[in-house]
This record gives structure tokens, sequence and C-alpha cells, in this order.
């Protein structure tokens, strides 16, 4: 269905979602980089979803966002089942190099906030090897008191970047989003997740034909066990029995108005 604020959005278990493909992603991030204020890009995944149906909080930082992409297949599978289309996942570790192309070319400078202390600096360096012309004009790490929020938003403001990329996980960075957000001056403001890791090379992702062919969550698995065996085991599988659920006992059907 039509969002009235020019957008073309699904509800998807109670969460708007944006219904386009990496590319148009792209597109609406420089678009939103024009803004006169902070403009909210989230992500969603399983995990994710599952969040947002156990935390309204958190739910509603989601559907007060800006625009709202689908990381994970699982999220355009059940999507799929619920009668809704989605063109695909887009995965940051994926397209965030690529993107940062079209940032160095077009002069949209960039901050990394979030993960391990060093972390960012490691991603921010790798990406501009990368991208010689790609401006970062700062990082830190995510490991920081409420009460340093403001000193750090300060310093974030003088950098003066067009994207803070807030990678806190969820739904910590979201929720510190929508808290601090009319005191940044940043036009977009992106939640990303564990993006930093992958970026900075400390977690491995896998074959390529495994993560192009929706098990990127196994790779994952077989890499950080110990960590993530209840997310993709209980968690993948509690997520497709609420999917199936909605959708034989309650759910919108397919070709419903």
């Amino acid at each position: 269905m039509k969002d009235s604020k020019k957008r073309n959005v699904i509800d998807f278990l109670g969460v708007k979602i944006d219904v386009l493909d990496t590319k148009g992603l792209l597109e609406q991030t420089v678009v939103l980089s024009h803004a006169e204020t902070p403009q909210k890009v989230m992500y969603v995944n399983t995990d994710c979803m599952l969040l947002a149906l156990k935390n309204e909080q958190y739910k509603q930082a989601l559907n007060n966002a800006d625009l709202v992409y689908a990381d994970g297949i699982g999220v355009v599978w059940g999507a799929r089942i619920m009668g809704d289309h989605l063109p695909g996942r887009s995965t940051g570790a994926d397209f965030m190099p690529v993107f940062c192309d079209t940032f160095g070319r077009l002069g949209l400078r960039i901050y990394l906030l979030g993960a391990k202390p060093g972390v960012a600096e490691e991603a921010a360096e790798r990406l501009c090897r990368r991208v010689p012309e790609l401006q970062v004009v700062g990082t830190h790490h995510g490991y920081f008191s409420p009460s340093e929020s403001d000193g750090l938003i300060e310093r974030i403001n003088k950098a003066n970047p067009h994207i803070l990329l807030v990678g806190m996980g969820a739904p910590r960075q979201e929720l510190w989003i929508s808290e601090h957000l009319t005191k940044l001056k940043t036009p977009v403001v992106w939640g990303v997740g564990g993006l930093f890791d992958f970026l900075s090379g400390r977690t491995r992702r896998g074959p390529q034909w495994l993560l192009d062919n929706g098990f990127e969550w196994l790779c994952r698995l077989l890499v950080e066990p110990g960590r993530l065996w209840r997310r993709y085991l209980v968690g993948n599988t509690k997520f497709v029995l609420i999917v199936l659920w909605r959708h034989f006992f309650g759910g919108k059907k397919r070709n419903d108005p």
C-alpha cells in the first residue's frame, strides 16, 4: 500500500517497510543527504521483526523513520507469504563499499559511530583505501554512557557530516537515534547494526554463492555459533511460525485490497 509521504511501503507484521531495491536505497539516501532536517534510515531483518513484536518503543522508532529497508532475506520471503512484494534484501556489508563510491564522487561526508573501540577506525581506513576521495570526517566507538551522548553529538555536529552511520545494534541504535535526533544536525542518521565489524574485516561472511542465495544467516552461525545459535535457530523458527499463523489465521491474505 502507498504511504502518504510519497513512500511506497508495505505493512509487514505492524512495521512499515519501503518497497525498493538496493539501487533505490542509494538514490533515496542521496536525496535525503540534502534534507534540511535529520532523516532517519533504518533496516529490518527477522530478528528486528521479532524485537518489534515485543518492544513497542522500538516498533514506533521504526515506524517513525523516514526510510526502512529489508536487510534480511527472511523478511522478503515472509512478506511474500503475506501477499506483499519486496524487490529483495539490501545488506550493508555488500552495498556500503559501493555506496561509498557515490558518496566520494558527490562529496558527501560520513561519520562512523559504533562497534568496539578501534573497529570504526579500521572500517574507515579500509573504506578510504578503496575510495580515496571518500571523506570520513570522524569515528567513535559505541561504548559510551548516556551522560556522554551530548558531548559526542557536539563533536559530530562540529565534524558536519552528511551521513551519520550508527552501528550499535538493534534496538539500542534506533532508540538512541530517536532520543537524540533533534540535537543532531546531520541530514541522514542511519542505523547500520554490525556493519563496521564486516567493513573492518573483523567478522568473516562466508562464500559469496551462499550469501547470494539467502544463506548469510548460516554463514554467520558457523562463524559465531555460541553467540548466534539462539537468534538463528530459535529466532528464525519462531519468525516462520508467526508469519504462517498470521497468514492462515488472521494475517493479510493474498490479493486483499
